[in-house]
């Protein structure tokens, strides 16, 4: 039953876990909904408390996505025979994600990207994968529409082609798949570093639409094409 006091992001969310949950052949690794910080207040009180504490007067557009969760989680992996994908996801609320620290920056060897990485705030992480990798919102003075930025250590960081809310929505979508991100950045999966994600996205998208056939990849599959050619 649908709790009526949920935002939409947060009932979407939690469907999201569910899905994974109840999906036929899916191994859950690590599953947690955290809690809802009903503290926080409404979605203006929320804006408020950002732009008094950090400056920054985001988007009234970006309320769309509200929500509260402390974290909500989940590291998965589906087999069958010559197929194996695996995904992960660990979100919070974008007052938690906006009050947190910038990432370590051992990975930063440039003043332009020691500047790139004293601005991120990490929106996303993949601790149960050891991957090192992340995606975050990028703020600054005078941000409205922070930049969504995405840090795998092997391959560097890159600008995605989403917004915060846009970033939920295909997290839902893609339940985190492993490389999902490179869907949404400017990169070639034809040639290295990034060749791997060519065969793992192409099993994704197809084994993704049959655990999940309420959702359109339709999408999905013309950026996978665009990245592959």
């Amino acid at each position: 039953m649908m709790d009526s006091s949920l935002t939409r992001s947060e009932v979407h969310l939690r469907k999201t876990l569910s899905e994974l949950e109840a999906g036929p052949g899916v191994q859950i690794f690590f599953s947690e909904e955290g809690n809802v910080q009903e503290e926080l207040g409404d979605v203006d009180s929320m804006f408020r408390m950002i732009s008094t504490v950090h400056g920054i007067d985001l988007d009234p557009a970006l309320a769309r996505c509200f929500m509260r969760f402390d974290r909500i989680a989940c590291h998965w992996r589906f087999e069958r025979p010559g197929t194996r994908i695996t995904g992960e996801f660990r979100t919070r609320n974008l007052l938690a994600v906006l009050f947190a620290r910038p990432p370590e920056q051992d990975w930063a060897s440039t003043p332009s990207e020691e500047r790139l990485y004293s601005e991120l705030r990490v929106l996303d992480d993949h601790p149960g994968g050891g991957s090192g990798t992340f995606a975050a919102l990028r703020v600054g003075p005078a941000v409205t529409r922070p930049e969504v930025w995405y840090h795998d250590f092997r391959r560097g960081a890159f600008e995605l082609d989403l917004d915060y809310c846009a970033y939920l929505a295909a997290l839902t979508v893609t339940k985190g798949v492993s490389g999902w991100h490179y869907l949404f950045a400017d990169v070639s999966l034809k040639v290295e570093p990034f060749a791997f994600y060519e065969g793992t996205l192409t099993s994704a998208l197809d084994v993704l639409p049959q655990l999940f056939p309420e959702y359109d990849y339709t999408s999905l599959r013309a950026r996978l094409a665009d990245r592959t050619r």
